[in-house]
């Protein structure tokens, strides 16, 4: 059987991001389990899976785990048909149910009848430009920082004709060394925003599940990423397979730390 796998990113680089973003994790964490208890065989990677199999073509779904504003479920999908079929996880969605408590304090209105996956093409081409921009700031000189330098210049030539005392040059130098400092610093900030979001890149080329014709025979695993719905106590979460429509419950519940 031909297997294709998008799960091979170092474990280095999870840990790298995975401190660069606790800082801004929120103070509560979400639980999200299948609404039906699953047999013991039902297992991958320690998460209850849940498993369904349309015309030869199975799917497994489990909860992984939970980044900032973000759910994460690892998939599998088996092509044990004689004829291709599309991944397209642009067309994941998930419908976010709530309980009567909450339904009467949020309003309808304002709750999403459905929640998109998050597009990992888009997401790549989001990153790559953030990058782009991170690293000519990481590497370049602003705007800001020529005016500085060709006013440091301009001060200098005219110091004489200004009749500047020492006590004023030597003001003057230190607000310009300070603000030279400063631009050093704001790169060394672009530089580290730069490198985490190559890691994060280098997250998404690998371990996301991408839109791709699934031949029979063939294996694909890889995350499956929606954004969060606090609110939510129920997500039925369907992921069109070709022409069938997989279909998974799960329970969300939100505790405090």
């Amino acid at each position: 059987m031909k297997t294709g796998f998008f799960m091979r990113c170092a474990g280095g680089c999870l840990l790298t991001l995975g401190l660069y973003l606790s800082g801004c994790a929120p103070s509560y964490y979400l639980t999200v389990k299948p609404s039906e208890a699953v047999g013991a065989d039902k297992y991958s990677n320690g998460h209850e899976t849940l498993v369904a199999d349309l015309d030869s073509v199975e799917m497994r779904l489990s909860f992984s785990h939970q980044r900032d504003k973000t759910l994460f479920f690892e998939a599998e999908v088996r092509n044990g048909s004689d004829q291709p079929v599309l991944i397209d996880p642009a067309r994941f969605y998930y419908e976010p149910g709530i309980t009567q408590a909450v339904a009467s304090t949020t309003g309808a209105g304002y709750f999403p009848a459905r929640v998109p996956a998050i597009d990992p093409e888009q997401q790549l081409q989001l990153l790559s430009t953030r990058l782009t921009t991170e690293d000519r700031k990481a590497t370049g000189m602003s705007g800001w920082e020529w005016l500085t330098i060709i006013g440091n210049v301009t001060e200098d030539a005219t110091a004489r004709k200004r009749k500047e005392t020492d006590q004023e040059r030597a003001g003057r130098k230190d607000q310009y060394h300070s603000s030279l400092q400063s631009f050093d610093v704001a790169r060394e900030e672009h530089g580290e925003k730069a490198y985490y979001t190559s890691v994060e890149m280098e997250l998404w080329q690998r371990r996301m599940l991408y839109k791709y014709p699934l031949q029979p025979g063939e294996l694909l695993r890889g995350y499956v990423v929606f954004p969060i719905v606090e609110q939510t106590a129920q997500l039925r979460v369907t992921m069109p397979i070709g022409p069938h429509h997989f279909t998974f419950d799960f329970d969300q519940q939100r505790l405090k730390y």
